[in-house]
């Protein structure tokens, strides 16, 4: 009898095997066939959905190249525009080298040549929209002055500016360089 009994647990054991391996035969097979639907099998769409990720990540990198390219041409466009505009003023100062300072003639044009130049040079300056900070008279600023020397000035009321060392420039809000400046102090009474 207990044959018997082992014989039918080995036979029920084979037939759970059978009965597994059809299921997973039958799974495998579901897997390669297309789906009810009108779809692809699960591989083909992880393989287009990858192709896809692919393209868009080369998409991306190209998109940052040219980025990186237009920018680095605009910039270059900026240097050239601005070049452009200081070769007449390069041109100027070396037409007033070769000009002749023994005389008074030549004193008075070479002035005259400076005087042109540096109107020229000021006009370059109004196109790039870069204005002069030249504070002279005005109260000190720290955001747009920097302090050279303090002095005592009867006439000038104390923290106003007396002389500018050196103008300042400032390119539409932004400050390139502060006026460097000499203001009056406060009098010290004994």
């Amino acid at each position: 009898m207990t044959d018997n009994n082992e014989n039918e647990v080995i036979d029920e054991k084979e037939q759970d095997d059978d009965i597994t391996s059809d299921l997973s035969s039958e799974d495998e097979h579901q897997g390669d066939q297309e789906h009810p639907d009108g779809g692809e099998n699960l591989q083909e769409k992880i393989d287009d959905q990858w192709d896809t990720i692919l393209r868009l990540q080369a998409e991306t990198e190209n998109l940052r190249k040219r980025n990186i390219k237009d920018i680095e041409s605009a910039a270059k466009g900026s240097i050239e525009r601005v070049f452009h505009e200081i070769l007449p003023v390069i041109d100027s100062f070396e037409i007033g080298m070769t000009i002749d300072t023994n005389s008074n003639d030549g004193i008075e044009t070479f002035i005259a040549g400076q005087h042109a130049t540096y109107k020229q040079f000021i006009s370059m300056l109004d196109k790039f929209s870069i204005e002069v900070i030249d504070p002279e008279g005005m109260k000190y600023d720290s955001e747009n002055h920097e302090v050279v020397s303090m002095i005592n000035d009867d006439n000038i009321e104390p923290g106003y500016i007396v002389n500018v060392i050196q103008k300042g420039y400032r390119l539409q809000n932004r400050l390139l360089r502060p006026a460097r400046v000499i203001v009056s102090s406060e009098i010290k009474k004994d």
